[in-house]
């Protein structure tokens, strides 16, 4: 039958028969008063009672205690106050131990014990025994005289009552089932108990003795009790021991039979209360550390769970797994555990990583003292931090990693460091790669630019080079036609014409000549040339512009049989465009030298002017096609920025070399250098010959 669905008059009523029953029973066994005994079970019922119904059942106490003392020979007054006095100690003792967090309605724990002693057994009784002890001597039911030793019998019988009673009504309200397997090993228990009582105080000892001290026989089967069974089977081996043991203290059997009944009770009850207590106290360890091993057991199996857990976690992670203890630029920092990663990420075995000091020892002598500072930095941040770094391999190659970590702390401060190493050699190459690309894109978007710019310049500039000299054209051939020209200037209009249709003609001729070029389609013939006639050609050429701006051509040949393979027509445009640019850029009434020299195999030929020199910021781009020192359209002298392009280009193909520089005094040096043929001095008459024929 579930307590919930019994309305609380009638727990009450089944609280009041019970505790009256109980009171008859002790009442019976009272020698000092009438209305006092050494052994009250009703205290136990009732705490008990409380603890489980709830407090809704006290009137049933009250009833029960009331209808208990009416029929002794005391005033009614006396039996309300006792009956006052023991519902009070019950509802004490009840709300002591619920205000009490610890209190968890069992005695699974020494705590609950000792909770329970205290409130219930010690301090609650002084409330039942004080009040009814007042009640009987103001009611004139007990003389005054007596009141002391009837207020401790009264004490000690409800104190031991609470404790011997309680527990058993408590533990048989669990709902736990009997291990099958235990019940022979509890029979047993039961009888042998049941015999040793019987032998110590049911007069079964043989002989006309029955008073021999041998209570402590009983103490083993109520240890046995404690240690392999439940509360149960403990407070039903107490209650055994102590019915029996009063039946035969009122038979006068036992070690505890005085001449006064009332002694031989106290003695009797503290004893079995006293046992009682031992047995609850041992009963609660042995949970207690009967818990403390299960639990043990099952944070043993979810410790070596998560460890397993924990071990594939590591096992699988990309990289070493470490812990550090110690600074780590110390001498005695040491190093406790490295994943098995390590064998296959840098070679070496976890003892060799393990090993003092043996980590930064492989590191990139390049990184090692960076490394170290980082480490020591993260170490005293107490706050972990990430350290990029190269190592080297057992094998010798290097790798990068990056070293993950926290720090571990005390109260005194950091003290050590876990983390993982992650070899980021691929992450670092895709970086570098990443990183030459965008500066390949960069350099690349900054050519197209700079390409851009040129050809708009190269436009801008063609169209002004083409325009120019044709401009002069048009206008000196519309002077011709208007007849108004007498004979000398019709001739210096013929004389400006063809010098701008020349003009016009060289920049046509060095347009196709880069467009040859830049499909490869332009092509030499080479043959024996005799460097010194192609060089005079080209100084004729250019003498008629030199002569006009009294620039002066001085000629130092120190190798003048020099024979070269080429062709002559190229070769005499290369020195006629170096010439020409001299001539250019040499300001009226200034030199201009051209030397011929023999270095080893190689025919030299050098022009040197007094021009204001190259700016060492165009050097390096002399030689590529539509630069110019200056490319502003309002700059001092045309041209497209062909002719070096073009000369580099040819003597390229004739397997020479042309470079550029300037002179200390000022002025710019040009330098052509082709391989000489061997056999000069009999090709040079012939060649010599030939000419003079041509």
């Amino acid at each position: 039958m579930k307590r919930s669905r019994i309305p609380p008059l009638g727990l009450s009523l089944i609280v009041a028969i019970v505790y009256f029953a109980a009171a008859e029973v002790g009442l019976s066994l009272a020698s000092l008063h009438s209305n006092v005994t050494p052994v009250w079970p009703p205290t136990g019922i009732a705490i008990a009672s409380l603890l489980i119904f709830g407090r809704r059942v006290w009137p049933g106490i009250f009833l029960g205690a009331l209808a208990a003392n009416l029929p002794t020979n005391i005033p009614i007054a006396s039996a309300v106050g006792i009956a006052v006095g023991n519902t009070l100690e019950a509802l004490l003792a009840c709300w002591l131990l619920q205000r009490t967090s610890r209190w968890r309605n069992s005695f699974e724990s020494v705590s609950d014990v000792m909770l329970f002693v205290v409130y219930a057994a010690v301090l609650a009784p002084l409330v039942s025994a004080t009040i009814g002890s007042l009640s009987l001597c103001l009611g004139n039911a007990n003389e005054w005289a007596r009141f002391l030793p009837l207020w401790l019998t009264w004490w000690m019988g409800d104190g031991f009552g609470a404790l011997i009673v309680t527990p058993l009504v408590l533990s048989w309200t669990s709902p736990r089932k009997f291990n099958r397997r235990d019940l022979p090993e509890i029979a047993s228990l039961f009888v042998l108990l049941l015999i040793v009582v019987l032998i110590v105080f049911g007069g079964w000892f043989p002989g006309p003795v029955k008073t021999y001290p041998l209570a402590y026989l009983s103490l083993p089967c109520l240890l046995w009790a404690a240690v392999k069974f439940d509360q149960r089977i403990v407070t039903s081996a107490i209650v055994l021991m102590a019915g029996i043991a009063v039946w035969g203290a009122r038979q006068g059997y036992g070690p505890f039979v005085q001449p006064n009944p009332n002694v031989s009770l106290l003695l009797l009850i503290s004893f079995v209360g006293t046992s009682a207590l031992m047995t609850l106290v041992i009963s609660a360890v042995t949970k207690e550390r009967s818990k403390a091993e299960a639990d043990k057991s099952i944070l043993g199996s979810e410790l070596e769970l998560n460890q397993r857990r924990i071990e594939d976690i590591v096992a699988h992670v990309p990289g070493v797994v470490w812990e550090a203890w110690g600074e780590p630029n110390a001498a005695d920092q040491r190093v406790d555990f490295v994943s098995a990663h390590v064998e296959r990420m840098l070679g070496y075995s976890k003892e060799e990583l393990m090993s003092p000091d043996f980590w930064r020892s492989i590191i990139h002598p390049d990184d090692r003292e960076r490394a170290a500072a980082e480490a020591a930095a993260i170490f005293a941040s107490r706050q972990g931090g990430t350290s990029r770094f190269r190592f080297l391999r057992k094998d010798g190659r290097e790798i990068w990693v990056e070293a993950q970590s926290i720090v571990v702390c005390d109260e005194n401060g950091p003290i050590g460091m876990r983390g993982v190493t992650i070899d980021i050699t691929p992450a670092v190459k895709a970086e570098i790669e990443r990183a030459e690309l965008l500066q390949r894109e960069s350099e690349a978007r900054q050519q197209a630019e700079e390409a851009s710019r040129l050809k708009e310049e190269f436009l801008a500039t063609v169209s002004h080079e083409l325009r120019t000299p044709l401009n002069a054209i048009v206008g000196w051939s519309r002077l011709l036609r208007s007849g108004q020209l007498d004979r000398e200037g019709t001739s210096h209009a013929l004389e400006v014409i063809e010098r701008n249709a020349a003009a016009q003609k060289q920049i046509i001729e060095d347009l196709l000549d880069v467009s040859r070029i830049v499909a490869g389609k332009l092509r030499i013939n080479t043959q024996p040339v005799d460097v010194l006639l192609a060089m005079h050609a080209a100084i004729d050429a250019v003498r008629p512009a030199a002569e006009a701006k009294q620039t002066n051509i001085r000629t130092h040949f120190e190798a003048p049989d020099l024979i070269v393979k080429a062709d002559f027509e190229r070769l005499q445009q290369v020195l006629w465009n170096l010439l020409a640019n001299a001539v250019k850029f040499t300001p009226a009434g200034g030199m201009v030298d051209v030397y011929l020299e023999q270095h080893d195999s190689l025919a030299e030929i050098r022009i040197e002017d007094s021009g204001p020199g190259i700016p060492a910021e165009f050097l390096p781009r002399i030689f590529e096609r539509f630069s110019q020192a200056d490319g502003s359209s309002t700059r001092q002298h045309g041209g497209l920025g062909l002719g070096l392009a073009i000369v580099r280009h040819l003597v390229e193909l004739h397997g020479g070399t042309v470079s550029a520089n300037n002179r200390d005094s000022g002025g710019a040096v040009l330098i052509v250098r082709l391989p000489a043929l061997a056999e000069a001095t009999d090709l040079h008459g012939s060649l010599r010959l030939g000419a003079h024929t041509h």
